[in-house]
């Protein structure tokens, strides 16, 4: 129906622009203004899926198949990883931290990497899907929206775009949220401490990515 392409339109257009006058606009521009956008982001998120009845089992927040989505996502993260250590041998970048700092950082990394699939997993792949009625329009167009979350970072932009467009394939292949931001961790962690900084930006993007120029 069109009213609820028209309702899934405005959700994801609406997640779209909190995210990125987040990133552009306010954030730090006053105490508690992260806890401020998290609310709002899963706030919007339960709302859409409470509106259509989406359990949590639909949305691949599940345990049931996981050796599955693990088979799965191995096909794409074991490569990229592999690859990623090699070019930061050959470059002589590598620049690991040590394993306590590691251990203590995993946690955090972990939780950010879920909160991003979720979002353009179980949100913005889901609701582009309702839009246009065609699982590779809502890849494609899932993939531009988290690639532009990644601007002005010109080594992030086309990896988040390609990063997109195999996470949409994989869940469509096998919906599990958890493997998939499990995975989007470690590629983050590899890319970021086997190439040299000069290259990956430190990551940063919004205006944080020009305090490094």
């Amino acid at each position: 129906m069109k009213s609820d392409r028209a309702i899934a339109l405005f959700e994801v257009s609406a997640m779209i622009a909190l995210l990125l006058s987040y990133i552009w606009l306010w954030h730090g521009a006053f105490r508690g203004s992260f806890l401020v956008v998290l609310a709002l982001y899963f706030g919007l998120g339960v709302t859409s899926h409470l509106l259509r009845r989406e359990s949590a089992r639909e949305l691949g927040i599940r345990l049931d198949n996981v050796p599955r989505a693990l088979r799965n996502a191995a096909i794409v993260f074991v490569p990229v990883i592999v690859l990623a250590l090699l070019v930061g041998h050959v470059l002589d970048s590598w620049h690991f931290a040590s394993w306590e700092r590691t251990l203590v950082e995993a946690p955090w990394l972990v939780a950010w990497a879920l909160a991003q699939q979720y979002g353009l997993l179980c949100f913005i792949y889901r609701r582009f899907g309702d839009v246009f009625g065609h699982l590779s329009s809502a890849t494609a167009s899932a993939s531009v929206a988290f690639a532009t979350f990644h601007l002005p970072n010109p080594f992030l932009v086309p990896v988040t775009l390609a990063a997109g467009v195999a996470a949409c394939t994989l869940y469509r292949r096998e919906p599990n949220v958890l493997v998939i931001g499990l995975a989007h961790a470690m590629i983050s962690y590899v890319l970021l401490c086997s190439l040299p900084p000069g290259v990956t930006h430190g990551l940063r993007v919004g205006p944080g990515y020009f305090a490094l120029h």
